[in-house]
């Protein structure tokens, strides 16, 4: 019944003008409200159920992919995603519209770049860093309502394309050795950088495009009847409510993947979601999603990463005028 939420990126398939609308505290909300916090309680159990780390175990155990092939397979679809919405005279989406010429002339060159850098596997760290200088006049030049939506994604993305670049490219190694630049422990902060970005990229979508603002989520109800809880007989859930429902796993599912709770789950969970609206809604619904597919085959493989590395001691420093005494700390239980 999941598969029939509201797109994540409800923007690109609705007119910007939508009559105002707010929640209503019904019955419906508080119940919708009471299981989130629920999930979120519950996520740290289910994170280390005997379930969910025989699953992991499986998945480290039956992968067989050549190292990095998972970071080229997000670099290609990325790619492919960027010369397509050339081709369609996009820059990055269909909903980020340049109105000056010589400005889109700029942006979509800028883009084309970036996509063959990206799709030949030329360069990553050389992408990722042309993304973040990309993206300074984007948000200048750009409504901060539109570019919300995609900032914490290119940002952890650019990162992430930066830091692998220099293990599984000669291009961007030789770059970093000529430059003196040390690069071996970057690698391993690649994969965690961009878990925290996709979190709250999907977070940030959530309660721009659902649950602060369902204007726009109720607008695509009424052109796309998406509601599926009336056909099973729960008339009492609403349009309104659906969003509702629509916006909060839709956040739940950021919460898990940004703060590497069942990670993998998470990202299967998101992939059907993306995978069945793509098949409804079609052509556009995929090639701004190429991204996260890619993403999604390396989370599911890999984990979600971790940034233990840049503490090298799990220990607190605590220093009084008597004494200086080192307190241990546990880590905190996260996805294999």
């Amino acid at each position: 019944m999941l598969d029939r939420l509201i797109p994540a990126h409800v923007r690109w398939f609705i007119d910007s003008e939508y009559d105002n609308v707010n929640f209503e505290a019904d019955l419906v909300f508080m119940m919708i409200i009471t299981g989130a916090i629920l999930t979120i309680l519950a996520f740290p159990f289910m994170n280390r159920s005997k379930l969910y780390l025989d699953f992991c175990r499986w998945i480290d155990e039956k992968r067989a992919l050549p190292d990095g092939l998972e970071w080229r397979l997000v670099s290609g679809l990325t790619g492919m995603m960027l010369l397509i919405n050339t081709f369609s005279g996009d820059f990055v989406a269909p909903n980020i519209e340049i109105n000056h010429p010589t400005g889109l002339w700029i942006a979509l060159t800028a883009q084309t770049i970036v996509a063959l850098l990206l799709l030949f596997h030329i360069s990553y760290s050389i992408s990722g860093a042309l993304i973040l200088v990309a993206l300074v006049p984007t948000v200048i030049l750009i409504p901060l309502e539109v570019t919300i939506d995609y900032a914490a994604e290119l940002v952890s993305l650019s990162l992430a394309l930066i830091f692998i670049g220099p293990s599984i490219s000669r291009v961007d190694r030789a770059i970093f050795e000529a430059t003196g630049w040390e690069w071996q422990s970057l690698r391993q902060y690649a994969l965690p950088t961009v878990r925290v970005g996709v979190g709250l990229t999907l977070i940030t979508l959530a309660l721009h495009n659902k649950l602060l603002d369902p204007a726009p989520s109720m607008a695509f109800i009424a052109e796309h009847n998406w509601n599926f809880f009336p056909m099973i007989g729960m008339d009492f859930v609403s349009d309104l409510n659906f969003v509702l429902f629509a916006g909060i796993t839709e956040m739940l599912i950021g919460v898990a993947i940004c703060f590497n709770q069942i990670m993998r789950w998470a990202t299967i969970l998101i992939a059907l979601l993306l995978t069945t609206t793509l098949l409804i809604l079609g052509y556009g619904e995929l090639v701004g999603h190429l991204p996260l597919f890619g993403l999604g085959i390396l989370f599911v493989l890999k984990g979600g990463g971790s940034f233990d590395g840049l503490f090298p001691k799990d220990e607190l420093i605590v220093i009084s005028d008597e004494s200086m005494e080192t307190i241990e700390i546990p880590p905190v239980a996260t996805e294999p």
